[in-house]
């Protein structure tokens, strides 16, 4: 798996820890020489593993709902959290999972998932940004059938101005074949030969 595996005890100790965490946790600066196992996950903000970069995670991680997972008293927990590091901001999931070991369902600990969704945050950070600046456009537009203005607040515009300023978008002028042909039909045999398109 690619993502970062931990097993904590009913009584929160770090049981187990896969080597995909250990370098993600590095890669964030926590230092090689951390003992993980053996570690109080509930009392972690304590050791030497809270570097500023980590303030994000302890700030959203509720220990109550971790606490309730290992109960049973909640099904899972899941919360996201920002790792500011070398200048960048990464985002990571965490999932919180009771572990049940054999089939009497009684729970054994935890098993707590890391995910780096650094890539998938900055796409929905960049839409909503754009839905942000853009503005819901009405579901009938007037528009001139000759010369194609956009009638609106009593004005008349041209349709690529009045979209540019409600939609994150920026036209670029090109020519369609049929206008080729029929404004410039000297020029228009080029599109009849494909060999000369390549």
């Amino acid at each position: 798996l690619n993502k970062g595996l931990m097993i904590i005890t009913p009584d929160g100790i770090i049981d187990k820890i896969n080597d995909p965490l250990i370098t993600m946790a590095e890669r964030y600066g926590v230092s090689p020489e951390f003992g993980w196992q053996g570690a109080s996950f509930f009392n972690i903000a304590s050791q030497p593993l809270s570097l500023a970069s980590f303030n994000h995670f302890f700030h959203e991680l509720d220990v109550p709902s971790v606490r309730d997972v290992m109960l049973g008293k909640q099904p899972d927990y899941s919360f996201e959290y920002a790792v500011q590091w070398n200048g960048q901001e990464n985002w990571v999931l965490c999932e919180v999972l009771p572990l049940l070991i054999n089939k009497d369902r009684r729970i054994h600990g935890a098993m707590i998932s890391f995910t780096d969704i650094t890539k998938f945050k900055r796409k929905e950070l960049l839409l909503e940004q754009a839905l942000a600046h853009s503005f819901p456009l009405p579901g009938h537009i007037p528009i001139c059938a000759v010369c194609k203005y956009v009638h609106h607040a009593e004005e008349w515009e041209p349709v690529e101005s009045y979209l540019e300023s409600r939609l994150p978008i920026e036209f670029t002028h090109d020519i369609c074949p049929d206008c080729i042909r029929r404004l410039y039909p000297k020029y228009s045999s080029i599109l009849d030969d494909p060999e000369l398109l390549d």
